[in-house]
Order: structure tokens, then C-alpha cells, then sequence
């Protein structure tokens, strides 16, 4: 998985920080919930657009979040990430279009 730190579309687009994945073709914003705990607040796909997740979609485990959040605060994503955010993916599929995390290869 190609994983790429990318300044947030703002104001369009508000997150926490914004991952420009698989060469550009999609973009996944992100955000951090209280106890620390990162979740996807929309995706941007190539071919198929913007999918937002709905408002109760799950977080990542605290301990992948904190990986995460230590890579964001250094600037860049290394790629110990990519399991992180393919296992978020898996488990979260039908929050964020299953056949366009498929045919973006994030599953």
C-alpha cells in the first residue's frame, strides 16, 4: 500500500490529518475521537467519489491509533501503517464501499 501524509483539504474537507493512498487515486480523512481513538471521516475515490462514513463508524484500536498519530506527529507514514489501515478497512468495509476499497487494493 502506497501511504502518503497530505495536508487536509480545508475548508472543504475538515480532519485531523488526510493520507493520499495507492498513488493519489484515493484520499481518506481522518479524524480522533476523545480517547485518542482514530477513525475515517470520509474517503475520496478514484471513479467512484467521496464516500462519508456515518457518524457512528467504528474507531481503530487505541494502540494502532497510537502508531498512527506518532507517525502524523513526525511527518511521515512509514509503511508499519499499511496492516493498521487495511485491517480498519476490512472491518469497516461497508461503511466505506467495499468494491471501491477492493478495486483500490485497501482490503
Amino acid at each position: 500500500m502506497d501511504i502518503v501524509l497530505y495536508p487536509p483539504m480545508q475548508p472543504s474537507r475538515p480532519c485531523r490529518f488526510c493520507l493520499s493512498l495507492q498513488g493519489g487515486s484515493v484520499f481518506a480523512d481522518f479524524e480522533v475521537d476523545p480517547d485518542g481513538r482514530v477513525f475515517v471521516v470520509r474517503v475520496s475515490f478514484d471513479g467512484y467519489g467521496c464516500c462519508h462514513a456515518p457518524a457512528d463508524v467504528g474507531r481503530m484500536s487505541v494502540r494502532d491509533s497510537e502508531v498512527l498519530l506518532a507517525m502524523v506527529s513526525e511527518g511521515a507514514i512509514h509503511a508499519a501503517a499499511a496492516p493498521a489501515l487495511r485491517a480498519y478497512f476490512q472491518e469497516h468495509r461497508d461503511a466505506f464501499w467495499s468494491d471501491a476499497l477492493a478495486h483500490h487494493d485497501l482490503l
